[in-house]
C-alpha cells in the first residue's frame, strides 16, 4: 500500500470512529479536510470520507459558462469502509467509476485563478496572498452538509456564512458555500433586524471597513421593505480584489446561497470607490432574496436577473444614490444594449433564459429590465398606484412554502398575473417573442423616447395628463 493511500485510510477509519459519537454524528455528511500544499502554483490537498459508499464519482466540470473544471483534479486515490485501495477508472473530466463502492478519497486540485476576470467569483482560487474556497467544486457532487477542517499557510485567516469552532466548520449548505482565505481577512458583524450579516473583506482600499457596513446594511433593509421577509437568518459578504492585475473600474459577483461575493480593481478615490461597490451590491444582495431563498425549479433568469436589475434601480432611488434622471439615462442606455443584440426579438423571454450562457444572455439581462420597467409603471397605472413589483416579489414569498417544488417559470408569470388580474401582458411579454418599441412602450406613461447622434434619451413629455404625472412621482419625479 503506498503512503498517500495509508494516510486516507488512517484518515477514514478516524472519521469512522468520530461518526459513532451520537454528538458528531451527522447524516449524510461529508467529511473533509482541505490543506494547502502550495502557493506557487496553487495546489490544494483534499482528503475526506463521503456518509455513504459509492462506484461512481463525479466532480463539477462546468458552471456559470466555465468548463473543464474536473481537470484540475490530480492523483484521485479511493479507500472503502475498511480502508482498502479501491482502484478507479476516469471515464471524463470529472468523472470516475470505482471497481466497488468506496466511501475515502484523497487527491490533489490545480488552483489557478481563471483568465477571464468575469469567471473569478464563480469558482476556487489560490494566489500568493488570498484565495476562494468553494466546496462545491472541490468536494465531489452530489453534496448537502460539510464538516471541513482548513490547513493554510501561516498567518493566514479563513471566512464563510458558517464560523469555524474547534477547528472544524459544519457547513449546512455545503454545495453554495463559499470560503474567502487569505493574510489580511477582515470580518466585520452586524444586525438587520432579526437577521445578522458579516462582513469578509481582504485587500486595501480607499474605503474604510466600516463604509461597507453602511453601504450593505441599508440596501438589506430597503430588500427587505420591499419583500416583506428576511431571506435567511445569516447572510455573508465577501469583498476582496481580483486574482489577477485588472483595470480599477472592473467588478464581478455571484450570490450563492447566502454568500454574496464580490471583486472588484482598486479605484484611488474614495467615493468614486463606494459607488463602485455600492451599484452592483444593490443586485448583487437581492439575489438573497431572489432566486437564493426562494428554491424555484427550472431557468427564470429573465426575472431574478433582468428584473433584479430595475428592481435595483429602483432602490438605488429610493436611498438617494441615484435621482429620477439618472433611472430615465440608465433605462436608456439599457435600450442602446438591446438594439446592439443580434436576433434580439427571436426568442422569448423564457426561451432566452434556457439559452443564457450562450448569445442569448442579453437578452435576459437588457430586454429583462426594459420589461420590468414596462411591468411596474402598468401594474401602477392599472392600479391607481396601489401596487407595483414589490407586490409581486411579496407574493412569491407568500407562496414560497408550497409542499410541492414548483416551476420558477410558471411561479413568477402566475404571481405577475395575480398582481395585474389577467395574463395578457405575461403572455405578450414573456411567454411569447416580442418587439419592444420602447417609444410606443413608454408614450403611455408620460415619457417619449428620442434618439440623438445614435443614442436612446428618455424624457418626460410634457404637458403630462394629471394621471401620468401622479404616476411618474411614484417613480421619483418632481
Amino acid at each position: 500500500m503506498s503512503g498517500s493511500i495509508r494516510r486516507l485510510a488512517l484518515f477514514c477509519l478516524a472519521v469512522c470512529a468520530l461518526a459513532l459519537s451520537p454528538v458528531a454524528a451527522r447524516a449524510q455528511t461529508t467529511e473533509a479536510h482541505f490543506s494547502v500544499i502550495s502557493l506557487n502554483p496553487p495546489r490544494l490537498k483534499v482528503e475526506g470520507r463521503r456518509a455513504a459508499g459509492a462506484k461512481a464519482w463525479s466532480f463539477r466540470n462546468a458552471y456559470a459558462g466555465l468548463i473543464g473544471l474536473g481537470e484540475r483534479i490530480e492523483n484521485l486515490a479511493l479507500v472503502d469502509g475498511q480502508g482498502r485501495e479501491v482502484v478507479a477508472r476516469k471515464l471524463a473530466a470529472g468523472e470516475y467509476e470505482a471497481a466497488r463502492a468506496a466511501v475515502g478519497f484523497s487527491y490533489e486540485i490545480k488552483l489557478d485563478a481563471p483568465t477571464s476576470t468575469n469567471d473569478a467569483a464563480h469558482v476556487s482560487w489560490l494566489t500568493p496572498t488570498r484565495g476562494l474556497l468553494m466546496p462545491g467544486d472541490l468536494l465531489p457532487l452530489p453534496l448537502a452538509r460539510a464538516r471541513l477542517r482548513l490547513t493554510l499557510p501561516t498567518g493566514w485567516q479563513t471566512a464563510s456564512l458558517d464560523e469555524p469552532a474547534g477547528g472544524v466548520t459544519d457547513v449546512a449548505e455545503a454545495e453554495s458555500s463559499v470560503f474567502l482565505v487569505g493574510a489580511d481577512v477582515r470580518r466585520l458583524n452586524a444586525q438587520v433586524k432579526d437577521s445578522s450579516v458579516a462582513a469578509s473583506i481582504s485587500g486595501d482600499w480607499a474605503f474604510t471597513d466600516q463604509d461597507v457596513l453602511e453601504v450593505i446594511i441599508p440596501t438589506l433593509k430597503e430588500h427587505r421593505r420591499a419583500v416583506g421577509v428576511a431571506p435567511r437568518e445569516r447572510a455573508h459578504v465577501i469583498i476582496a480584489p481580483f486574482p489577477r492585475a485588472t483595470q480599477p473600474g472592473l467588478w464581478t459577483a455571484e450570490a450563492r446561497g447566502g454568500t454574496v461575493t464580490f471583486l472588484t480593481g482598486r479605484v484611488p478615490a474614495r467615493q468614486s470607490a463606494l459607488a463602485r461597490l455600492g451599484d452592483p451590491l444593490v443586485h448583487e444582495l437581492f439575489h438573497l432574496w431572489i432566486p437564493n431563498a426562494l428554491k424555484l425549479d427550472g431557468e427564470y433568469a429573465w426575472f431574478y436577473e433582468g428584473f433584479t436589475l430595475y428592481h435595483s434601480l429602483r432602490v438605488s432611488q429610493r436611498l438617494k444614490r441615484l435621482t429620477f434622471n439618472d433611472q430615465l439615462d440608465a433605462l436608456a442606455r439599457t435600450h442602446d444594449h438591446y438594439l446592439r443584440i443580434g436576433a434580439r426579438d427571436d426568442l422569448s423571454l423564457i426561451d432566452a433564459s434556457a439559452r443564457r450562457w450562450s448569445d442569448a444572455g442579453g437578452l435576459v439581462y437588457q430586454k429583462g429590465f426594459l420589461t420590468a420597467f414596462i411591468f411596474d409603471l402598468s401594474l401602477r397605472q392599472r392600479s391607481g398606484g396601489k401596487r407595483t413589483l414589490d407586490d409581486v416579489y411579496s407574493e412569491l414569498f407568500r407562496r414560497r412554502n408550497a409542499s410541492t417544488a414548483r416551476d420558477g417559470n410558471a411561479a413568477v408569470i402566475d404571481a405577475m398575473n395575480h398582481a395585474l388580474t389577467g395574463a395578457g401582458f405575461t403572455d405578450s411579454y414573456i411567454r411569447a417573442p416580442r418587439k419592444l418599441d420602447l417609444a410606443a412602450e413608454l408614450l403611455p406613461f408620460g415619457l417619449r423616447v428620442l434618439s440623438e447622434s445614435g443614442r436612446t434619451r428618455i424624457v418626460v413629455a410634457e404637458p403630462l395628463t394629471g394621471p401620468q404625472r401622479a404616476l411618474l412621482r411614484q417613480i421619483g419625479y418632481n
